[in-house]
Formats: C-alpha cells, sequence, structure tokens
C-alpha cells in the first residue's frame, strides 16, 4: 500500500516561497495611503499658498487707492486674483471673495465659509471703501481632493470640495 504524501504544518512554516510578496502586500496598502496623502497635502498647501499670495497682491491695490481709480468691480477684482495663482481651472467662477469695511476691528470676525451641513453661507460682497478705512478681504475656493481618500479639512462643502482661504485685514491709504 502506497502511502500518500501529506505536508506537516512545519512544512508550510518552514517554507520561504513568496514570503517577499506576502510582505510586500502587507506594507503596500499603508505605503500608497502614505504616498498619497503627502501628495494630496502638497497640492492643497501649494494652492492655498498661491491663494494667499494672489489675495496679498491684489489687495495691495485696494489699499493704495488704484481700484477706486480704475473703478474695479468684483469680477475684475477675482480676475486679477485668479490671474496671480498657478491654479486656473474655472478660478474665476469658484472663488467667492468678500470685501467689508471693518468699523470695529476688536470684533472683527472671519466668516464661515460653509455650515454645520456643508451649504455654502457666502455672500459675495465687494465693498473696498475710502481712504483711511479699514478693509477686510477674505477670498474662498472650493478645491477639489487629488485622492479623494482623506478628510483633511473639517471645512467642507457638500459636493465634497475642502475649503482654502485667505484673508487680508489692512487700513487704505489716504486718497
Amino acid at each position: 500500500m502506497m502511502r500518500r504524501y501529506r505536508p506537516h504544518l512545519s512544512h508550510f512554516v518552514r517554507d520561504q516561497n513568496g514570503a517577499a510578496a506576502i510582505e510586500f502586500a502587507i506594507l503596500a496598502l499603508p505605503l500608497f495611503m502614505l504616498i498619497f496623502g503627502i501628495l494630496e497635502l502638497a497640492a492643497m498647501f501649494f494652492v492655498d499658498t498661491a491663494l494667499d499670495a494672489a489675495l496679498h497682491k491684489n489687495s495691495r491695490l485696494i489699499r493704495t487707492g488704484q481700484a477706486v481709480e480704475k473703478a474695479t468691480s468684483l469680477a475684475g477684482f477675482k480676475a486679477a486674483v485668479c490671474e496671480d495663482m498657478v491654479y486656473l481651472l474655472n478660478c474665476e467662477s469658484k472663488l467667492l471673495v468678500v470685501a467689508n469695511v471693518v468699523s470695529n476691528i476688536s470684533t472683527t470676525a472671519a466668516l464661515m465659509p460653509a455650515d454645520s451641513d456643508g451649504n455654502v453661507t457666502i455672500t459675495e460682497r465687494f465693498n473696498i471703501g475710502y481712504g483711511s478705512d479699514y478693509i477686510l478681504v477674505q477670498a474662498f475656493l472650493p478645491w477639489s481632493p487629488v485622492v479623494p481618500l482623506y478628510s483633511l479639512s473639517s471645512q467642507k462643502f457638500v459636493d465634497g470640495n475642502y475649503v482654502l482661504g485667505a484673508a487680508v485685514l489692512f487700513r487704505n491709504e489716504p486718497f
């Protein structure tokens, strides 16, 4: 009578064939999540920094009175901000800008762009005041995640976009 070969459990434990593939499979998911997370954060910070720089640059036109001289409108201001940003895809239609004269700096607060349900709460305004007025300019840009695996921001719109924002508070020069 012939005996069948039946491998014992110890044989499987000692077998090293395919160990690298199994180790890679175990480590691949955390590795790729880390890489995609880094890419998502880098892209988000890059666009947020570009928004902040563009808003500061173009707010200087308000501060120095050039926006009043040129009769700059909200659409013109948004176009100028978007022109200075690297992020160009539908920027003017997505960008939300609020410019207000501030009467009391100590009670000034930043706007919340979305409510707890993710609905947009921003009403765009462009009141750039006169000489020596304090002006608060805020810009909000919905940002679609590059890798939609993460929830990096507590402020999100209903459609899943993050809310990137920038603000500038300054006093107009006398003009």
